[in-house]
């Protein structure tokens, strides 16, 4: 028998570093099965489904639909059972909780905007990296102020605009107000609030007497706000306002603490110095100013 040579093992991949690695393939399944709407079908049917009966649902091929279904197992979203010879789907309890739409903890309108929109503008990372400027231009061929209008052309993607909005800030909204000392101040303005998660979290948390209003910005924002006024219910000390960004220097509401939330990334910088100018020139004595934003976005 022959002396088994001394070979080098190579080191294995950290397993933190694969799962960012291949993270963009769970999204990337997690954002097709949205689309697809199988959280909501398997939901909806009498008993758990089959890939060939999710497959005719979907009129789509039923080898590349058992192995999307079998991806969404093992992450979790989906489980499997054998009957007889067929192996069967139903969702998950973490899946019927957050991604079905008729759920109230759900987060498909917050998954579209990310498969729609976030994916793609991240696929030019690169550029914007180099360029220190915002993809929209290159990634839609338009501007983000142009992209708004486009985006809520109809009833159904005004609403979706706003849950998106709206799920996007509901734990953080929850996490700023535990996190920051805000006791010393008595009345506060959300500048973009859209429906008014962070201003509701704030009133909740900071108690009876804090009174909050949000002053939405840009041409656009008369009607995603009055599209998405059904996702707050029951606001109490909490007033809405809807005011065109060339008008906000003259009309820009008074308040001990103004907040900006998931609102400047999505502005040129000269309406950036204009928004946070006005609202540092209408601050009182002792006033505060709360920016919340993603570091990477």
């Amino acid at each position: 028998m022959s002396e088994t040579k001394n070979f080098q093992v190579p080191s294995p991949m950290p397993e933190k570093l694969y799962k960012v690695i291949e993270g963009v393939f769970l999204s990337k399944a997690l954002f097709a099965a949205c689309e697809f709407g199988i959280f909501d079908k398997l939901l909806s049917a009498s008993s758990p489904q089959s890939a060939d009966e999710i497959t005719k649902a979907l009129s789509s091929d039923l080898d590349a639909t058992t192995r999307l279904m079998d991806t969404l197992v093992a992450m979790e979203l989906l489980e499997k059972s054998k009957q007889g010879d067929q192996w069967l789907y139903s969702n998950s309890e973490m899946a019927t909780k957050f991604l079905t739409k008729d759920s109230p903890d759900s987060y498909l309108d917050m998954i579209a905007m990310r498969n729609k929109t976030t994916y793609p503008m991240f696929g030019n990372l690169e550029t914007a990296v180099l360029e220190g400027t915002t993809q929209w231009k290159k990634t839609f061929g338009i501007s983000a102020e142009d992209w708004f209008p486009n985006v809520c052309d109809t009833e159904e993607a005004k609403l979706r605009f706003m849950g998106a909005m709206h799920c996007n800030s509901l734990y953080g909204s929850y996490a700023t107000a535990k996190a920051m000392d805000l006791s010393a101040y008595r009345s506060c303005c959300d500048l973009g609030g859209a429906v008014g998660t962070l201003a509701y979290a704030l009133c909740q948390h900071l108690g009876l007497y804090f009174y909050c209003q949000t002053l939405n910005l840009g041409r656009h924002s008369n009607r995603v706000v009055k599209a998405g006024s059904h996702l707050r219910t029951g606001l109490v000390r909490l007033q809405r306002k809807r005011q065109p960004l060339k008008k906000f220097a003259e009309t820009i509401p008074k308040a001990d603490l103004y907040v900006l939330s998931h609102v400047l990334h999505d502005w040129s910088e000269d309406k950036v110095d204009l928004i946070l100018s006005n609202a540092y020139k209408c601050l009182p004595s002792g006033g505060g100013l709360l920016i919340c934003e993603k570091n990477f976005r």
